[in-house]
């Protein structure tokens, strides 16, 4: 049984969606970082960053970046069904696409809408998001060529976890976004038309939007 601490509209969702796609026995611990729950001693007991997600099981804190749950999960259960197997010629591509999102693609968005904790005026705010917005673009545009000439998901016609990470994360980029790109939205619409998924996004997408409403936690 695994624990996974999570907030609804984050980057957790993709965590969870592992855990369900996986059919594997797991509960929800919910917090609200709009109210700083994920500040409170007793989080900072279970994750000493104080960040959302935290995979725990047999009383213990095993991984606490999205990434690492969900490629621990499909390793530890061999859910081949969401990613390659090690000697898979296919897993480093699979590796390489799904880090370039938590680290290359992410970072422009997460600059984007933190810009206040780079501090002076409002010009200065500014000039981070704009610069933000470009390295976005920049970035996305290398995902949205990649789908095109080889989707529809990342490894093709294969799915995996990186679809995951790309239905989540994209649900955040929207305001970031200077044009259309088809063959990301492509590989989203088919990742959030699974069975297993659906619900799932649904709320994540409806937690999203409350946590825009209550405003970024500073």
């Amino acid at each position: 049984m695994y624990t996974l601490h999570t907030q609804v509209g984050t980057r957790a969702t993709a965590a969870e969606l592992v855990l369900h796609e996986g059919d594997l026995s797991y509960e929800l611990r919910h917090l609200d970082i709009t109210s700083d729950e994920h500040r409170s001693a007793e989080f900072l007991a279970v994750n000493p960053r104080g960040t959302v997600p935290a995979l725990v099981t047999d009383g213990r804190t095993v991984a606490c970046e999205t990434i690492a749950i969900m490629m621990y999960l499909c390793d530890r259960h061999r859910l081949e069904h969401l990613a390659p197997a090690p000697e898979d010629e296919s897993r480093g591509v699979m590796i390489d696409w799904i880090t370039y999102h938590a680290t290359e693609v992410q970072e422009p968005i997460k600059r984007y809408f933190y810009a206040h904790r780079h501090g002076g005026t409002e010009q200065v705010i500014q000039d981070v998001r704009d610069r933000a917005r470009l390295l976005f673009n920049e970035r996305w545009q290398l995902v949205e060529n990649h789908l095109r000439d080889g989707g529809p998901f990342h490894l093709g016609d294969r799915f995996s976890i990186v679809d995951l990470y790309l239905l989540v994360t994209g649900s955040f980029s929207t305001p970031v976004e200077d044009q259309e790109y088809p063959a990301i939205k492509r590989c989203i619409d088919l990742t959030a038309s699974r069975p297993k998924v659906a619900d799932i996004y649904a709320k994540h997408l409806e937690g999203l939007r409350n946590i825009v409403e209550m405003g970024v936690p500073r």
